[in-house]
């Protein structure tokens, strides 16, 4: 499994200008990130518009930080499966972007494997998104390569 040392941080309200300045001190390539190997992603609010339905009420508490959450588990999966979806019909519809690899496919894989996050949630709630077709169906060809693969791993 390929790790990282980044997180994606919202904030909520969201600050633009607030944002920038986050971005210069502890972004990638920072003298933060060029010192200590972590950084910041601090990225627009507004990319919750396509989180799963009811996605603020199961934020996780992270221990230690007031006022700090991370996404549910399952509510991560489901838009980095979306995310990689979208990502890969860009690219096949020559509209540009980046593939963005195994590296998700692969910790979604451990995470089912290790039972950490539910299979049947993890169906239900991208089952409930509201995708345009293409992406919908981008989308279930990105899970069902994770599920061959972790049946593959059992």
């Amino acid at each position: 499994m390929e790790s990282t040392l980044d997180a994606d941080f919202f904030l909520d309200p969201d600050d633009e200008s607030f944002r920038a300045i986050l971005v210069g001190e502890l972004g990638r390539n920072q003298e933060f990130h060029l010192t200590t190997g972590h950084y910041g992603d601090f990225v627009d609010l507004r990319l919750a518009d396509d989180f799963p339905d009811g996605w603020r009420e199961r934020l996780v508490p992270m221990p230690g930080f007031d006022d700090v959450f991370a996404l549910d588990p399952v509510d991560m999966c489901v838009t980095k499966i979306a995310a990689t979806a979208n990502a890969r019909l860009s690219l096949r519809l020559g509209r540009g972007g980046v593939d963005r690899g195994m590296k998700d496919i692969n910790t979604f894989v451990l995470l089912l494997k290790h039972q950490r996050i539910d299979r049947a949630e993890l169906t239900q709630r991208l089952r409930q998104m509201d995708y345009t077709p293409a992406l919908t169906v981008e989308c279930g060809s990105v899970f069902a390569q994770i599920l061959a693969l972790v049946d593959a791993a059992a």
